[in-house]
C-alpha cells in the first residue's frame, strides 16, 4: 500500500534544503491543522462529538440544566482546542493519486508516492499519529457514546473555564473529532492524516497564505519516499527537466524517484 503527499514546488525545494549534506531523508512541513484543515471540516467532526455527549445525556436522563452539550471545544478568542496548551499539525495524505493530484492545474504541483508501511514504522518511532479519516457519522457517534461511558464524568465546565480531572481522555477525542471526521460526502478522498503535537513555542512560522502559518518540519528516511510525480508533465518539460538537476545535485536517485523509463 502507498500514500500520496501533494506538495508544492517551493516546499519541494525547501525540503531539500533543510535536508542538505546528506541523502538519507527528506523533510516535510505539519501545519497547524486549524490552517491546514478547511473549517467546515473540524467544525463537523466536532459537532459529531456534540451531538455525541447530547445523546449521550439523553441515555442517562441527564437534565439540559445540568448537561455538558454546549461546552466550549475552544479557548476563549482563538480556534486552539480547550486543554493543554498543544496544537496539532497536520500532513495530509491520499490512497488515491487522483485526489492528491485534484487541485495542480493552476500551478505545477509534485505528489510524493510514500511507502505505507515504512512511513508508518517511521511515525511509531517518533510518536507522530498516522490514521485514516472517518466518513460513517453513525459509527462515529457509537464510537463517541462509548467512550463517554467512562469520560463523561472526567470533564467540567463553569462560568470562569473549562476543566479536565487527571487522567481524562477528553482532549484527545477533541482531537480525533477535529482530525480524523469528515463527511460521507467526501469518502472517495481516501484520506489519511499524520499528526504532531506541539505547543507554540516549538514550531517554526512564517508568512505564507496571507497569514502568519505556524509549521513543525518532520524529516524521514529517504526508504519512505517511492517516486516523485509531477502533475501534467507534459506541460512542464523544462521543469521536469530541471527537477532531475536538482535531485542528483542533492545525492538523490533522480532516474528511480522520477520514474523516468
Amino acid at each position: 500500500m502507498v500514500l500520496y503527499k501533494r506538495i508544492s514546488l517551493p516546499a519541494f525545494v525547501e525540503s531539500l534544503e533543510r535536508t542538505a549534506g546528506t541523502s538519507s531523508s527528506f523533510t516535510l512541513s505539519a501545519i497547524e491543522l486549524m490552517h491546514e484543515v478547511p473549517r467546515e471540516e473540524v467544525d463537523y467532526g466536532l459537532s459529531l462529538l456534540r451531538e455525541s455527549i447530547g445523546l449521550y445525556e439523553e441515555s442517562e436522563g441527564i437534565p439540559a440544566e445540568r448537561g455538558k452539550r454546549a461546552i466550549p471545544f475552544f479557548r476563549e478568542g482563538s480556534r486552539m482546542l480547550v486543554g493543554p496548551e498543544m496544537g496539532m499539525y497536520v500532513i495530509p495524505l491520499h490512497e488515491r493519486l487522483e485526489a492528491a493530484e485534484a487541485g495542480c492545474d493552476k500551478e505545477p504541483h509534485l505528489v510524493l508516492e510514500l511507502d505505507y508501511r515504512l512511513l508508518g514504522e517511521h511515525c511509531l518511532l517518533e510518536n507522530y499519529a498516522l490514521s485514516p479519516c472517518k466518513y460513517d457519522k453513525e459509527s462515529v457517534i457509537r464510537h463517541f457514546m462509548e467512550l463517554l461511558k467512562t469520560e463523561y464524568d472526567t470533564f467540567f465546565f463553569d462560568e470562569e473555564h473549562t476543566g479536565f480531572k487527571p487522567g481524562s481522555r477528553f482532549f484527545s477525542m477533541l482531537c480525533e473529532a477535529a482530525l480524523e471526521v469528515k463527511p460521507a460526502s467526501s469518502d472517495t478522498d481516501k484520506e489519511w492524516r499524520l499528526a504532531v503535537w506541539k505547543s507554540p513555542e516549538e514550531v517554526s512560522y512564517r508568512y505564507e497564505r496571507g497569514t502568519l502559518l505556524p509549521y513543525a518540519p518532520l524529516e524521514f528516511p529517504l526508504e519512505c519516499l517511492r517516486h516523485i510525480h509531477l502533475c501534467d508533465r507534459e506541460r512542464h518539460p523544462l521543469l521536469f527537466g530541471a527537477l532531475i538537476g536538482l535531485l542528483k545535485s542533492k545525492g538523490l536517485p533522480a532516474e528511480q524517484l522520477l520514474n523516468l523509463t
